[in-house]
């Protein structure tokens, strides 16, 4: 069926002074309090339509959102946040962190677990480390994890994924011969 423009032949049941002055009780009353088309106390509403509002089979009005909708209070000019298209950052992150040197381990927390490690496997007289130690060892355990993941993200790919699973770490290892064999 077309759309076509009949202005005379809708039923205007509204008068633009009442609807607001309607909508704007019923927004200082609260959200609860609904307003009553038909039957009410308030003048301006008796006399809107003299026809029956449209039911279906079940016996329920047809348009109840519309009711809803005028009831709830319009919000107030809130502009959306700007929120980028997803992936967007993990890309730009992904640039910059391919372009900086520093380390990405956080040192204090590295160095504790260094030293948890060397208590339970190194004999009890190792227990002092020198800075340049520590900072070699941590150089090394960031190039061995960043391989480790560039060869997993490899094997994701080649199954046709996008997301990186255990298995792509375990194969990722034993083809490279990294880590202890499983």
């Amino acid at each position: 069926m077309a759309r076509t423009k009949h202005f005379a032949s809708r039923a205007r049941d509204r008068n633009p002074t009442n609807a607001t002055a309607s909508s704007s009780a019923a927004a200082a009353a609260g959200p609860s309090a609904t307003p009553t088309r038909r039957g009410g106390s308030q003048g301006g509403e008796a006399q809107q339509s003299a026809t029956p509002p449209a039911t279906t089979t079940a016996g329920r009005k047809k348009g109840g959102t519309k009711r809803t909708k005028q009831a709830m209070p319009k919000s107030s000019n809130k502009k959306k946040t700007f929120r980028y298209k997803p992936g967007t950052v993990a890309l730009r992150e992904i640039r910059h962190f391919q372009k900086t040197t520093k380390l990405l381990i956080p040192a204090a927390s590295f160095i504790r677990e260094v030293r948890s490690v060397t208590q339970i496997f190194a004999p009890p007289d190792v227990t002092r480390w020198t800075a340049e130690a520590l900072m070699a060892i941590q150089e090394a355990a960031e190039d061995f994890l960043v391989g480790l993941f560039s060869d997993a993200m490899l094997c994701a790919i080649h199954a046709r994924r996008v997301t990186l699973m255990r298995k792509d770490f375990e194969l990722a290892r034993r083809l490279g011969g990294k880590g202890r064999p499983l």
